[in-house]
C-alpha cells in the first residue's frame, strides 16, 4: 500500500489515510511493516474536556477487554490503548493523543456496500444478520450492550465476515439502564426518544431490526420512531404498515414481504421493550433458520465493488482532509 510522503506517524504505525468520524473521534488507517490496523483517536475540543475524554476511553476499553477475552469473531479487537499515544506529525512535531488501536477491517464498513449495491439480496442479508445475533447474543451474556448498533459500525474482514465495532457508547449493565439517551436516530428504539430506563440488549435488537430492513430494501423502514410510519406500529396497525411498505418497494417484492420476514421485524420493532424479541429468539425465528448465502458467493459479489468502494472512500478522505485545512487556515486567521 502506497504511503504519504512524509507521514504522520502513531506509536510506530504510519499514518496512511482516514477511514471515518464519529461525535467524539476520527479514525485513520496505521500501518506497521505489514500489519494494518485502524487507530481511534478521541477528540478534544479544549483541555478542560481531556478528564471526561480520558473516562470515556476507559469505558470503551473496559468494554472491549471483556468482549475480548474469548476473541470472539464477530467482535473488533482491541491492541493498544493509552491516554498518552506517541504521534509526530508529517513536519516532525510530536504531540500526545488520546486514543486506541484497534483490529482494522480490511473490507470497510457495511454501509459502502449498501451505498454501492443498494441492497443485499436475501440470502446475504440472512448470513450477516445471523452473524450480527450471534455477536448480540455473546454480548448480552456479558450484560454488554451497544447502544449505536448501525452500518457504519459494522465492519468486514478480509474474508468479507461480520465484526462489530464503535463500542464508544456501550455500556455493561445488568439491569436497566436510566443514564443515557443518544445513539443514531435512525436506529434507536423508542424508550430511548421517551427517555425512560431500558433494556439495552432489546435496544440494540432494534437497531438490528433497521439495518436489516435496510439489508433487504436498501432504506429505512422508517427515518426514526417518532415518525407516522413507526406510529402505526405503536398503534397495533401492522397490516397498514406492511400495506404501505409493499407499495414502496412492489419492485422488489411483487407479492408483498415474505409473512416470516414481516413476523421478525414486527417482533423486532415492537414499542414495548419488555415484549420484543431477544437475540436468541431472533437466531431462531423461522426466517432466520432459512437458505443462507455461502461466504465464496458474497466474496464474489462484493469484491466486484470494490473499485466503487475505493472510490467513495476516496471522495470521504478529500472531504474530511479539505475541512482539515479549512479549520487550520481558520485558527491561522484568529492568531
Amino acid at each position: 500500500m502506497q504511503q504519504e510522503q512524509p507521514s504522520s506517524e502513531c506509536e510506530g504505525y504510519h499514518i496512511i489515510k482516514y477511514l471515518g468520524k464519529g461525535a467524539y473521534a476520527v479514525v485513520k488507517l496505521g500501518q506497521k511493516g505489514h500489519e494494518l490496523v485502524a487507530i481511534k483517536f478521541l477528540k478534544i475540543q479544549n483541555e478542560q474536556q481531556r478528564p471526561k475524554i480520558i473516562q470515556k476511553l476507559q469505558q470503551e476499553v473496559q468494554i472491549l477487554q471483556q468482549l475480548n477475552n474469548n476473541k470472539h469473531p464477530r467482535i473488533i479487537q482491541l491492541i493498544k490503548y493509552s491516554d498518552n499515544l506517541t504521534y509526530k506529525k508529517k513536519n516532525g512535531q510530536i504531540v500526545n493523543k488520546i486514543g486506541m488501536i484497534l483490529e482494522f477491517g480490511e473490507k470497510g464498513t457495511m454501509i459502502w456496500y449498501l451505498l454501492s449495491l443498494k441492497r443485499f439480496d436475501e440470502q446475504t442479508s440472512r448470513f450477516y444478520f445471523r452473524q450480527l445475533m450471534t455477536a448480540l447474543v455473546y454480548m448480552k451474556g456479558l450484560n454488554i450492550c451497544h447502544l449505536d448498533l448501525n452500518p457504519d459500525n459494522i465492519v468486514f474482514d478480509s474474508d468479507f465476515n461480520l465484526k462489530i465495532a464503535g463500542f464508544g457508547f456501550s455500556k455493561q449493565a445488568n439491569g436497566l439502564i436510566d443514564d443515557f439517551f443518544g445513539g443514531t436516530p435512525s436506529y434507536v428504539a423508542p424508550e430511548i426518544w421517551d427517555r425512560i430506563a431500558y433494556d439495552g440488549s432489546k435496544v440494540d435488537v432494534f437497531a438490528a431490526a433497521q439495518i436489516l430492513f435496510a439489508m433487504i430494501t436498501g432504506c429505512f423502514a422508517f427515518n426514526n420512531c417518532k415518525e407516522q410510519l413507526y406510529n402505526l406500529i405503536k398503534q397495533n396497525d401492522y397490516a397498514q404498515f406492511w400495506n404501505i411498505q409493499n407499495k414502496q418497494h412492489q419492485t422488489l417484492f411483487p407479492q408483498g414481504f415474505p409473512d416470516d420476514f414481516k413476523d421478525l421485524i414486527n417482533r423486532m420493532f415492537d414499542p414495548d421493550f419488555n415484549r420484543r424479541i431477544t437475540p436468541e429468539e431472533c437466531l431462531q425465528h423461522p426466517w432466520t433458520m432459512g437458505v443462507e448465502a455461502k461466504l465464496n458467493q458474497i466474496q464474489d459479489q462484493f469484491n466486484n465493488v470494490q473499485e466503487r468502494i475505493n472510490q467513495l472512500q476516496k471522495q470521504q478522505e478529500e472531504e474530511y482532509q479539505r475541512q482539515q485545512q479549512m479549520r487550520r487556515d481558520q485558527e491561522r486567521a484568529e492568531k
